[in-house]
């Protein structure tokens, strides 16, 4: 079974005779292009021209990382599945503000229910966060943004409730973040972004058109207004785990002081990518699907879902999780 390479060391990332090879001054190890999904670079790693060769021959995105844990980009591989009737269809929705707002609608709400699911999971408040909203009124997708950031503020003030001292959030702070709790949301939510920029690599969706936020050079960015739906029940949940089984400690032990931020030093990037791995392919029960899918498969699978709402097949209904519907 492929999975995610993930690369800390400064070397060298090359190919011969077929296969990947990461060198530096104490280890080549040979990776054999089968096993691979993608590549998440987090050191000073260079990469041959033969390595994206055989990187874009199987399908293989190489997202890159710069010392503070920003996303930098991502190489991405010639099409494999590309519709061009997909992508017209796509961009028709994104030019028609109805169609736009429909499903800004029906996402905001996906959002709300699986705050609320995560809440109620872990025995946190989840009580309505739109109980005095009519998203129905609601004329342009910016004041959408609007609720849905006073909606994600009153949400994190009610995670915060349950997360230990060490991890409290108190305000949500990205560059840098401001504290230990900051700083794992941060990394987490990009990770959560760069899974769905590869679980796209398996659908013909064009990531670059988005319904929700604005498109923008450099950026995927429908990974952006998925990835709305997964991160409470996926990102957040996972982080929940891993500070209250104190796999991560608020200490220098894992974390870093940097540029006036708190940052997960290598240790603690290990530690949470290790964890973060198993957790993607951790497997629930999918009540339509009828079958235990892993929570890396569950990406894919919205992907297929929009596909059919753009399709016009049927609506797209985001995932509750951790319900698995």
């Amino acid at each position: 079974m492929s999975k995610v390479f993930y690369i800390f060391k400064e070397g060298d990332l090359y190919v011969k005779e077929g296969t990947f090879y990461f060198k530096n001054v104490e280890i080549s190890v040979p990776i054999p292009v089968e096993q691979v999904l993608s590549f998440e670079l987090h050191g000073g790693c260079s990469v041959s021209s033969g390595a994206f060769s055989l990187a874009g021959k199987h399908n293989i995105p190489i997202h890159m990382f710069d010392f503070y844990v920003n996303y930098m980009g991502t190489y991405w591989p010639k099409e494999h599945y590309f519709s061009g009737d997909l992508t017209i269809k796509q961009s028709l929705i994104y030019s028609d503000i109805q169609k736009r707002l429909e499903l800004a609608r029906i996402l905001v709400k996906g959002v709300e229910n699986n705050m609320r699911a995560f809440l109620g999971h872990i025995g946190g408040n989840r009580t309505p966060f739109l109980k005095d909203i009519d998203l129905n009124v609601v004329k342009s997708i910016q004041d959408m943004m609007l609720i849905e950031a006073r909606m994600r503020k009153d949400y994190y003030n009610r995670f915060d409730a349950m997360l230990p001292d060490g991890f409290k959030i108190d305000r949500r702070a990205i560059r840098p973040p401001s504290n230990y709790g900051n700083s794992l949301i941060s990394f987490g939510n990009t990770l959560l972004y760069t899974s769905i920029i590869t679980a796209a690599r398996k659908t013909s969706v064009n990531i670059t058109i988005p319904f929700y936020h604005e498109p923008a050079a450099g950026r995927f960015a429908l990974s952006l207004d998925l990835s709305e739906v997964f991160k409470p029940g996926i990102v957040d949940r996972f982080i929940y785990q891993i500070v209250k089984q104190g796999i991560l400690q608020p200490n220098q032990v894992h974390f870093n002081e940097v540029g006036g931020g708190i940052l997960l030093n290598e240790t603690g990037k290990k530690i949470f990518l290790e964890h973060w791995d198993k957790w993607l392919e951790h497997t629930i029960f999918h009540k339509k699907l009828k079958r235990k899918v892993s929570h890396r498969h569950l990406l894919v699978l919205e992907m297929h879902k929009y596909t059919k709402h753009i399709e016009g097949i049927e609506q797209y209904n985001p995932i509750k999780i951790p319900d698995g519907d």
